[in-house]
């Protein structure tokens, strides 16, 4: 796969074939967001499932997401605190 764990544009799954230059695929993406991607700014992309060309594309990492969700959940839980 790419350099550094990023698939070239054109780059496809070897066990299914399927693109990995695609929002799924992506650190940003979340489908419990309305447009589906963390960062301001991007543009819409239909399919989700399809190859892309956003350049701010990142593979997703899984450690790296459950860290982020840890900092995230701490925040919020501190925040919280002040909030009563």
């Amino acid at each position: 796969m790419g350099y550094g764990a990023q698939p070239r544009l054109r780059e496809v799954c070897e066990g299914c074939g399927k693109t990995l230059h695609c929002c799924q695929n992506c650190h940003h993406f979340d489908h419990d967001i309305s447009r589906e991607c963390t960062l301001k700014g991007t543009q819409w992309i239909g399919s989700r499932d399809a190859q892309n060309y956003c350049e701010d594309f990142e593979m997703t990492d899984s450690v790296r997401k459950e860290k982020e969700e840890k900092v995230s959940k701490a925040q919020s839980a501190f925040q919280s605190l002040w909030e009563k």
